[in-house]
C-alpha cells in the first residue's frame, strides 16, 4: 500500500534574505521594504510542517539566508531522489507601485515546456489556490526555468502574487496567507500522489495551573527556554507537537534554547512548549522541569534540586548589520519609541544574537542581541541572521 512517507518532497525557498533587487518598493505603512525571501522562507517552512503532518518527507534546497546557487538546489534535490519540487517566488513587473488598478497582480504557477508531469503538479496545487484569497488567478505557464528544468522529476514554482502590487506585496508579511498559501500547496501535492490530506489536530492546551502547582501557564508565555540537560546526545525537539522520532527535528546543547515560548500543550500524555526560534519558526520542546528551565521562572527541578542557575544569555548565531546608512542603534529594550539607546553598531558590523521577538512599534520585530555582555535589542530589519 502506498502510503506518504514513500515519498520525498524537496522544497524550495526562491533567493536569499539579501539578493540584491528582490524586494519591494518602500512600502510607507510598514516604514520599509519588504524582502521576497520574507514570504518565501516562511512559506517554505510552513509547507514543510504541512507535509511532514500528512507523513511526507521533506528536504529543503536552500537551508539557510544565503542565495544558494540554482544548479546546487537541484543537484541536492536530485541526488536525494526526490519525488516533486515546489519552488515558492513573489512576482515583479516593473519595481514600483503604480496605484490601484495599474499595478500587476494574481498568482500563477511555472512549469517546463510539454511536461505532462509538471502540468499535473500544477493543476493539482492551482485548483486550491483558486480557492484561497482572492487574487486574479494568472493560470500554467510554461517557461525555461532552471528549477523546472533540471529537477528529474515533477516539479512546479508558485509565483505567490507581485511585490510591486502594494495590496499583493502586504501580504508577503501576512503570516495567515503564508499559511494559508502553504495549506493549499499541500493539500495538491496531496491530490496529486492520490494521498489524503491531514488537517491540523486539535491539541489539549492544560489548565492555567500546572498538576504540582509550581507555575501557572501565563508566567511562562514570550520567555527563553533552554535546555538544562547534560548528555552528550543534546535534548531533542520536534517540527510538530509529537515524540515520536519521525519528527525529530534537531537537538539543543546543554544552555542553548529557544528564545520565546508560545504555549504549553499536553501531547501523548506529557507536555511539551511550543516555541519559537530566532527565524520565528515553530518547534516543539519537552516541558518537563528536569530537562528545561524557563529563564527567570525559578521552576524546580524534578521536585528534589533546582537546576543549575543560568550561566547567562547563550549566542546561537549573529546578525551582520544591514539596511541602515552608517549604523544601527543599540536599545535597552524591544521597542523603539521606548528604549535607551546603549550605544550603535555600524553598517556591515556583526554582533552575536540569543534570539528574536515581536515587541512593540516594529513591523520587522527586533533582534535580541549580546552587547557588553547583557541582552540588548536591534530592530529586526537591521540585521541578517546567520546561525553558528
Amino acid at each position: 500500500m502506498v502510503k506518504a512517507s514513500d515519498f520525498l518532497i524537496a522544497l524550495d525557498d526562491g533567493h536569499g534574505i539579501g539578493t540584491a533587487g528582490k524586494r519591494t518598493p518602500y512600502i510607507q505603512s510598514v516604514g520599509r521594504q519588504i524582502s521576497e525571501n520574507e514570504f518565501n522562507e516562511k512559506v517554505t517552512f510552513f509547507l514543510k510542517v504541512e507535509l511532514e503532518r500528512c507523513g511526507f518527507r521533506t528536504i529543503l534546497t536552500a537551508p539557510t539566508d544565503e542565495d544558494t546557487p540554482l544548479k546546487s538546489r537541484t543537484d541536492l534535490a536530485n541526488s536525494r531522489r526526490a519525488n516533486a519540487l515546489v519552488s515558492n517566488h513573489f512576482n515583479a513587473f516593473d519595481g514600483k507601485f503604480d496605484g490601484p488598478g495599474k499595478d500587476a497582480e494574481g498568482h500563477s504557477l511555472h512549469i517546463y515546456f510539454n511536461d505532462a508531469q509538471d502540468r499535473r503538479l500544477a493543476e493539482s496545487i492551482g485548483k486550491y489556490l483558486k480557492q484561497g484569497t482572492k487574487q486574479v488567478y494568472r493560470g500554467i505557464i510554461e517557461q525555461n526555468l532552471h528549477m523546472t528544468r533540471e529537477f528529474n522529476g515533477p516539479a512546479v514554482l508558485v509565483e505567490n502574487g507581485f511585490m510591486d502590487n502594494e495590496r499583493e506585496a502586504l501580504l508577503m508579511i501576512n503570516e495567515e496567507y503564508q499559511r494559508e498559501s502553504a495549506r493549499e500547496q499541500a493539500r495538491g501535492i496531496c491530490d496529486f500522489f492520490g494521498l489524503p490530506y491531514v488537517a491540523a489536530g486539535n491539541v489539549v492546551v492544560p489548565p492555567e495551573t500546572d498538576v504540582k502547582g509550581v507555575w501557572t501557564i501565563k508566567d511562562v508565555i514570550g520567555k527563553r527556554v533552554e535546555s538544562i540537560y547534560k548528555g552528550a546526545e543534546g535534548l531533542d525537539f520536534y517540527s510538530k507537537p509529537t515524540f515520536r522520532d519521525t519528527y525529530r527535528a534537531g537537538t539543543l546543547k546543554y544552555g542553548y534554547g529557544f528564545p520565546e515560548i508560545v504555549r504549553k500543550l499536553k501531547v501523548e500524555g506529557a507536555y511539551m512548549y511550543e516555541v519559537k526560534n530566532s527565524r520565528g519558526h515553530v518547534y516543539y520542546v519537552t516541558a518537563a522541569p528536569k530537562f528545561v528551565k524557563v529563564e527567570g521562572n525559578g521552576q524546580s527541578s524534578g521536585g528534589s534540586s533546582s537546576p543549575p542557575p543560568s550561566s547567562g544569555p547563550v549566542a546561537i548565531g549573529e546578525i551582520s548589520i544591514v539596511g541602515v546608512e552608517n549604523a544601527a542603534i543599540i536599545q535597552d529594550r524591544p521597542d523603539r519609541l521606548t528604549s535607551k539607546g546603549l550605544g550603535i553598531i555600524a553598517k556591515g558590523r556583526k554582533i552575536p544574537v540569543t534570539g528574536s521577538l515581536k515587541g512593540n512599534n516594529s513591523s520587522s520585530g527586533y533582534w535580541e542581541v549580546l552587547y557588553n555582555g547583557r541582552r540588548a535589542y536591534i530592530t529586526g530589519e537591521f540585521g541578517r541572521y546567520k546561525a553558528y
